[in-house]
């Protein structure tokens, strides 16, 4: 005849509610604590001042610039926080017509902006 096998019981202990809860919420806090430092590490107060900065003196050059009567060529132009470099071409075949390039590298928070516009060139230029 055959053998039978028996095996012993063994009981699991399972967690009751309240200590998964409290697991929960720790684990929460411990998340959200490290993700509040880590925003912090990545982003300074002053990053968005310098960004607005940066487009104010972009829409600034491209003004000055963008007006046609300036010809081939590139300008740059430093700031604490970086440089913009203008460049402005002819564009493709159309003899009226220039494309001016307008590139803002901001260096505090490794950020590089660039902006293309076409114009046309003014009367007498």
């Amino acid at each position: 005849m055959g053998t039978v096998k028996t095996y012993a019981k063994q009981a699991l202990r399972a967690s009751t509610l309240v200590e998964t809860l409290v697991a929960s919420v720790i684990f929460m806090c411990v998340f959200a604590i490290s993700l509040e430092t880590l925003s912090r590490l990545t982003t300074r107060d002053d990053d968005n001042a310098v960004l607005v900065e940066a487009d104010y003196r972009v829409k600034e050059l491209f003004r000055l610039y963008g007006d046609g009567t300036h010809g081939a060529g590139e300008h740059k132009q430093e700031y604490d926080w970086g440089t913009i470099t203008v460049r402005i071409s002819p564009y493709g075949e159309y003899g009226r017509v220039q494309e001016v390039a307008i590139t803002a590298d901001v260096m505090r928070v490794s950020k590089l902006l660039e902006f293309r516009h076409i114009v046309e060139i003014a009367d007498g230029h």
